[in-house]
């Protein structure tokens, strides 16, 4: 139980560690400071949890990883968007 616990714990407060820095880009629109290459293994990292976390039906690790991996393919998004804008 424990166990499971800490699973949906550690999976809360990931999901929530990024909410800063998009609210911070969509009201900047400043994206300068963001490292492209760190965000694109971020998220090839949260891909290969997600598939660790299904092939042991671990649910909070597949659930950290899929909207982990959906936060960081929108913070890509927006540095796309607000890249040229900074330059």
């Amino acid at each position: 139980m424990e166990k499971i616990l800490f699973g949906w714990i550690a999976t809360t407060l990931s999901l929530t560690y990024k909410l800063p820095q998009i609210y911070k880009i969509h009201k900047t629109k400043e994206v300068s400071a963001i490292s492209l290459q760190a965000y694109i293994i971020q998220t090839t990292s949260y891909f290969f949890y997600i598939l660790h976390g299904t092939f042991n039906d671990d649910y909070p690790i597949i659930v950290m990883g899929i909207f982990s991996f959906a936060q960081c393919i929108y913070i890509i998004f927006l540095w796309n968007k607000y890249k040229t804008t900074t330059n």
